[in-house]
């Protein structure tokens, strides 16, 4: 039988008459101890935490989305694809300037150009403006699937749906469904998964838009028809409409 440890002095180890060395601990030394190992890593995870939420330059930006997308561009599944747009998206939304670069009118207020991006990079970056009021009409994407980040002015962005199988030759009318309204604010976001939201139009606010389109091409390129809408909705939400492919 051991022989009774509360009389031995706090955390000193002491032999008892059977030979086995025992000591007595102070309750509140081990708990601080333990308090520390618990803290410990939960420190290190808010200090990343503060990091990922630390605003990027642009080449910031590429050194830290380039390797990640490079590893995720593979999976072209709906929910490949989600992940992959989504990843970006968090890098993006830390980045508050990318620089304007040489821009090219596109006709009717618009305007296109590009951030360079190094070799081997996924993804392309494509920089518009849109005078006050401008559109730019309701397209699907059938090639490249796209993050758009939003630097300055505002504008109205819609994303559709075909509530059938999608036919982009059909010449009859079909229903399509509004997925997203969206207002697109300096620092916001949209995704467009080619499965899902793959359908998008844009109209520019009083103070006219500037934003990049995050474009990754994960299918054949092909002719993109418009898609237009004819008369109000066919739902008491507002949502289902009846439509046609304009090819030009």
């Amino acid at each position: 039988m051991l022989e009774p440890t509360h009389d031995l002095p706090l955390n000193e180890s002491c032999a008892t008459a059977l030979g086995v060395r025992v000591e007595r601990r102070c309750f509140f030394a081990v708990s601080a101890a333990a308090i520390a190992a618990a803290v410990a890593p939960v420190g290190a995870l808010a200090r990343r935490t503060r990091e990922s939420r630390a605003p990027l330059t642009y080449d910031e930006f590429l050194a830290e989305a380039v390797p990640m997308a490079k590893k995720l561009v593979g999976d072209a599944t709906l929910f490949g694809q989600d992940q992959y747009l989504l990843t970006l998206a968090a890098f993006a939304l830390r980045v508050p300037k990318i620089a304007k670069p040489e821009l090219r009118p596109t006709g009717k207020g618009t305007a296109i150009g590009g951030n360079d991006t190094p070799d081997g990079c996924p993804f392309t970056v494509l920089h518009w403006t849109m005078d006050p009021g401008t559109k730019i009409g309701i397209h699907p994407h059938i090639y490249g699937n796209v993050v758009t980040l939003g630097l300055e002015g505002e504008a109205l962005i819609q994303n559709f749906e075909t509530v059938e199988p999608r036919d982009y030759e059909s010449k009859k009318s079909f229903k399509v469904r509004r997925t997203v309204e969206q207002l697109l604010l300096p620092g916001h976001v949209n995704v467009v998964n080619l499965d899902r939201n793959y359908m998008h139009g844009f109209t520019a606010g009083p103070a006219g838009v500037r934003f990049v389109d995050i474009t990754t091409r994960i299918r054949e390129k092909r002719p993109t028809p418009n898609l237009e809408l004819a008369g109000k909705p066919l739902d008491p939400l507002g949502t289902l409409f009846e439509a046609t492919w304009v090819h030009t």
